[in-house]
């Protein structure tokens, strides 16, 4: 059976923060390469002498980087950090671009506040084969109407969590 002919997989992953949701994507990304495209993007922590900045935006396909948010003043804002929303374009063009398996991390209010998140995440969701996103645990009610099986990732049940995904993506031995 080829990946195509695999039914399709929508899950959404969600838990507090630090629980490692974006480590299990980039791991689930990483196994998955060797076998199938793979595209989206990830949200990675800044840090500068140990305390959080900001995120960054990285696209999979193509390594592309962008500041996503940064502490300090300004619009848009979650919470302390200002969103740039230059960097909507990274995640534009990876929710768009075609591919086996689309990692999106995370369906969350810095996202939204890209003026086409919520329709470019529509369209990957329809158009995907297989996708497996980050949920911020205040967006889990979106998550599920969009159609995202929802697993609450938790430290204890990390790596049980990580072989069931390998396991559905058929990225087992």
């Amino acid at each position: 059976m080829t990946w195509r002919e695999r039914a399709e997989l929508r899950i959404g992953i969600s838990g507090m923060p630090g629980v490692g949701k974006t480590t299990l994507v980039l791991k689930i990304a990483e196994l998955a390469r060797s076998r199938v495209k793979v595209c989206g993007f990830v949200t990675v922590e800044v840090r500068e002498g140990g305390t959080r900045i900001g995120f960054d935006v990285v696209d999979l396909a193509n390594g592309r980087r962008m500041a996503l948010a940064r502490v300090g003043r300004g619009e848009p804002s979650v919470g302390k950090y200002v969103v740039n929303l230059e960097a909507c374009n990274v995640i534009s063009e990876a929710l768009r671009r075609e591919c086996d398996l689309k990692i999106i991390d995370e369906i969350g209010a810095m996202e939204f506040k890209c003026k086409n998140f919520g329709e470019d995440l529509q369209t990957a969701l329809r158009t995907s084969p297989r996708v497996i996103a980050t949920v911020h645990r205040n967006y889990i009610d979106i998550a599920k109407k969009l159609g995202l099986e929802i697993i609450w990732l938790t430290r204890e049940n990390w790596g049980l969590v990580f072989r069931q995904l390998l396991i559905q993506l058929g990225l087992t031995q």
